[in-house]
């Protein structure tokens, strides 16, 4: 009997069986905005606008994400509890954060220094599901004109 259930048992352990469907997600940023705060260190708002694009609801236990300009990561923030999203809709959640006021001064003196008229950005997003499933990644890369447009 155990000469079967060993090899059973690392058939499973190895993830050769049954592997659900990772999601398929689509995440885009709806607002940024500065929250009151009480100390030195400011607070922020991120509304994310998740899509998802799978037969599947996606229970989100968590998020976090992380904003860069120019390369220097400036901002940081989590969510726990966040509503489901049902197989093929779409919600808008919520993300506080803090910047990281080093990177954040390194990227306004490296602005003043230099005659750019845009930079780029990334934000890179995880969600935690809550199961056995890797956290879902997503980034979305672009360019912001630090023009103002007449």
């Amino acid at each position: 009997m155990r000469y079967i259930l060993i090899p059973l048992l690392l058939f499973f352990l190895t993830g050769c069986g049954w592997q659900p469907k990772k999601p398929e997600v689509s995440v885009g940023i709806e607002s940024l905005r500065m929250l009151p705060s009480n100390g030195i260190v400011p607070r922020f708002e991120i509304g994310l606008h998740v899509v998802n694009t799978s037969p599947v609801d996606l229970h989100i236990k968590g998020v976090v994400y992380k904003l860069y300009l120019a390369g220097r990561k400036v901002l940081t923030g989590a969510a726990h509890d966040l509503p489901k999203i049902a197989a093929y809709s779409e919600a808008d959640l919520k993300v506080t954060g803090s910047p990281d006021i080093f990177e954040t001064i390194g990227f306004f003196k490296d602005l003043m220094t230099k005659t750019e008229e845009s930079v780029d950005y990334e934000v890179d997003v995880a969600i935690d599901t809550g199961t056995l499933l890797p956290m879902l990644h997503t980034k979305k890369k672009g360019v912001l004109s630090l023009l103002s447009k007449r």
